[in-house]
């Protein structure tokens, strides 16, 4: 182990410690005002100041049998190649509802049926050079129609038609207050505006019978960005929707005007193809992990698809079987693979660190909510944002896990389990708990070489304090 010290010279530890004892008890005895009029103190030359950075640290990756992704803020749309985790696609359905009758004038004329979706200004991951190619598809099944109690998942799929009903080829444009249209079959669109004429759309239930829902589909060849869209709610003015337009023919001009069908109900799929990656190898049962020992040296985390980098510090309770050494601080170091990160394929802005058991289950709270380092006895802990060393010229996100170190000190068992980094906090509790997460609508993703990676990305920086007997 490579260390530093400072000391110079010896006394008895017995003394020491006496002195400290004593000094308690002079401090307990004294009131307000009161004049110490001599204390014995100490040598410090007596004591070694220690710090290490060569603690053992073992990294895996785990993956989650599924995320939840219903009712999410934040439609995904997208699909592009990553060298570490495979295909990634996102794709989102979502059900467009009446609000009530729909009824239009006899003399008012057919003019478009448009899909309306509303950029998201936070978000989007990937090339945003490249061109999106989407196809719209109506489903072929009603996606509120589900048991109560259950939700839906980033692996779900909903059926839906094969034949498409509206199709773009588009360089989004993420990150505005924008939008982007998507003109939809104008026999769909004549369907709906007829249908209205006729008094045939008096409820939700009779659009619902019409149009269950919709999905909108990015090709499998392409290789560009996820964008995120905002599918609002049922009253918002801007919410992602489904517009009928028309027109009714005047004395001397047209009146336009136009039915809006409001999303209510939506969830996204977002999954990811790692053939031919390290992380192919992931174990079915997600009670076990993936040591970087058996992945190129690497671990591997990425929200969306639920992968989840877990980090373990297996010899750091030797330090409890040493005599006279109390830790101080302790840092948990993490730096992305250099090769990993590109201006497209960044690096999450904060990383969160939670507890884990020797099984992957979250240790938790009396509400079933995952429990941080933070509230197990860190000062801010449990996150940790993603800076730059300027005169290192690296970057890293840094840990303070002494409370960590302080609980392996003084565990009987070492039964402690060790911690996962994901990149956002928990949305909720129990089965639920990534409802509303950024984790579950997001694709940001980390790779990390463990400690025999030429490009090393892990580092415990340990500082204790040893008092040398005589």
């Amino acid at each position: 182990m490579k260390f530093q010290s400072y000391s110079f010279g010896k006394s008895s530890i017995v003394y020491k410690l006496l002195i400290i004892i004593g000094f308690a008890f002079t401090l307990t005895a004294c009131e307000w005002g009161d004049q110490i009029e001599s204390l014995a103190q100490p040598n410090p030359d007596d004591f070694a100041v220690l710090n290490t950075d060569t603690v053992t640290i073992q990294l895996s990756t785990i993956g989650t049998d599924s995320i939840m992704t219903g009712a999410v803020a934040r439609m995904l749309l997208g699909t592009y190649k990553d060298p570490y985790f495979g295909r990634v696609k996102t794709m989102s359905f979502f059900q467009p509802t009446a609000t009530g009758a729909v009824v239009l004038a006899q003399e008012a004329q057919y003019d478009s049926l448009i899909l309306s979706l509303n950029y998201d200004n936070t978000y989007s991951y990937g090339d945003t050079t490249k061109p999106m190619n989407l196809t719209v598809h109506k489903l072929l099944k009603d996606i509120t129609d589900i048991p109560s109690g259950t939700a839906y998942w980033n692996h779900n799929s909903t059926p839906y038609e094969t034949a498409s009903i509206g199709k773009i080829t588009v360089i989004p444009r993420p990150r505005t207050t924008g939008q982007l249209r998507i003109r939809l079959s104008d026999a769909l669109g004549k369907q709906i505006f007829t249908m209205a004429q006729n008094n045939q759309l008096s409820s939700s239930t009779d659009w619902i019978n019409l149009v269950k829902g919709l999905v909108v589909v990015p090709a499998p060849t392409d290789n560009g960005p996820i964008v995120g869209f905002e599918w609002g709610n049922s009253v918002g003015l801007d919410s992602t929707s489904v517009q009928l337009h028309y027109h009714t023919p005047l004395a001397n001009e047209f009146k336009k005007d136009s039915t809006v069908f409001r999303v209510t109900a939506n969830y996204n799929q977002t999954v990811a193809d790692p053939t031919g990656t390290q992380l192919a190898k992931l174990p079915a049962n997600k009670r076990l992990s993936l040591p970087s020992s058996q992945s190129g040296n690497m671990a591997f985390m990425q929200a969306g698809t639920g992968i989840m980098m877990r980090v373990d510090l297996p010899y750091l309770n030797n330090f409890k079987y040493t005599k006279y050494t109390a830790i101080n601080k302790a840092y948990l170091k993490v730096k992305p693979l250099k090769a990993s990160v590109t201006d497209p394929l960044r690096v999450p802005r904060v990383l969160y660190l939670y507890r884990l058991d020797k099984n992957n289950q979250f240790y938790t709270d009396g509400n079933g909510a995952p429990l941080p380092v933070a509230i197990l006895g860190a000062q801010g802990g449990a996150s940790a944002p993603y800076q730059t060393d300027y005169i290192k010229n690296e970057q890293f996100y840094r840990f303070d896990i002494s409370s960590f170190a302080t609980e392996i000190m003084a565990s009987e068992t070492n039964d402690i389990g060790g911690f996962v980094i994901r990149s956002s906090t928990f949305g909720s509790t129990g089965l639920f708990r990534e409802n509303g997460s950024e984790f579950s609508r997001s694709v940001d993703r980390l790779v990390v070489g463990d400690q025999k990676n030429a490009d090393r990305g892990v580092e415990l920086q340990l500082y204790y304090t040893t008092v040398k007997p005589k």
